[in-house]
């Protein structure tokens, strides 16, 4: 074991789903908000470790890894990783077959699946990655269900680790957690709805206006904890492919009430207006069809992912 850089890496592409069966030496991979804001990931990542030393999580909070453990990640959110001498199958994971299963999987961001829990999940991986090469290809375009429903079934009843969510003065962790959760959810839910806002999800969840202010402090509110799920959403069908619809038709979809308000705070928190994404996205996708090379192609599946 050292610092000494290798890696070698099989990639296996399925609808909806990349699959990495990774060998890696000496490597520190870091997606800051910088990161996060320019490059616009939305999937949700699987890492399944098979051997090796592998510390990762949201920064900060990083945890070291056990063999036949599942690291779950939101790459719309910052994380970061160190990898030793490690074997570790990855599978990043179109959003839109977990989090109609999963509405707060936000809140789970870097929670580690033992083996007893994931056990299920990681033999499914380590199948599909195995009988990837020779797999028939009706077979092999339902797996992205499978693996999301599998985490799924996973997560129900798991509590999101501590350090995802953390309120200034909270008296009451597990009930903040509880109430987190369904408040998440209930957004989630309702993002188009106009009429979305600290009243009405307080009232959906049972719980006062000062709870709900508290819970969601760290975001800055709750009302730009809703605002910036909506950005999410609206940046999310941008990058559909065969998404037709226009960016006012978009912006009332998730509950913005005035197009010229959305491109503002869309160029705000994205850098760029959604038109100017849009074409953008559209033109990288267009060269990533002309150059064939690995690093192109695989940036070409990943944008598939959205």
């Amino acid at each position: 074991m050292g610092d000494v850089f290798h890696a070698e890496v099989q990639a296996y592409r399925f609808e909806r789903m990349i699959l990495f069966k990774r060998s890696l030496n000496g490597l520190q991979h870091s997606r800051n908000p910088t990161r996060v804001r320019r490059d616009a990931f939305d999937h949700i990542t699987l890492h399944l470790l098979l051997a090796g030393e592998m510390r990762a999580g949201p920064p900060g909070h990083e945890r070291r890894m056990q063999p036949g453990e599942i690291l779950v990640l939101d790459n719309s959110l910052p994380q970061q990783s160190r990898s030793y001498d490690v074997n570790v199958i990855s599978a990043p994971v179109a959003r839109d077959l977990i989090e109609p299963l999963v509405p707060d999987i936000r809140a789970f961001h870097g929670t580690i699946l033992p083996e007893a829990i994931g056990g299920l999940l990681a033999d499914f991986l380590i199948a599909l990655t195995r009988r990837s090469p020779t797999l028939d290809a009706n077979v092999g375009g339902h797996s992205s269900t499978v693996v999301g429903m599998l985490l799924a079934a996973v997560l129900r009843g798991q509590a999101p680790p501590v350090e995802a969510v953390v309120w200034a003065g909270a008296h009451d962790l597990n009930g903040d957690l509880a109430r987190r959760r369904q408040a998440e959810a209930h957004i989630e839910a309702h993002l188009g709805e106009q009429d979305l806002n600290a009243n009405s999800i307080a009232a959906a969840i049972a719980v006062s206006r000062s709870i709900l202010y508290r819970t969601f402090a760290p975001d800055g509110g709750v009302a730009r904890f809703v605002r910036q799920r909506r950005l999410e959403r609206v940046r999310h069908a941008l990058r559909r492919q065969g998404e037709t619809r226009s960016i006012a038709t978009l912006a009332y979809a998730y509950g913005f009430t005035s197009e010229h308000h959305f491109n503002r705070t869309f160029r705000d928190a994205f850098g760029r207006p959604p038109g100017q994404f849009r074409t953008d996205l559209n033109r990288r996708r267009n060269e990533a069809r002309k150059d064939q090379s690995p690093a192109t192609v695989l940036g070409e599946w990943l944008c598939e992912l959205y």
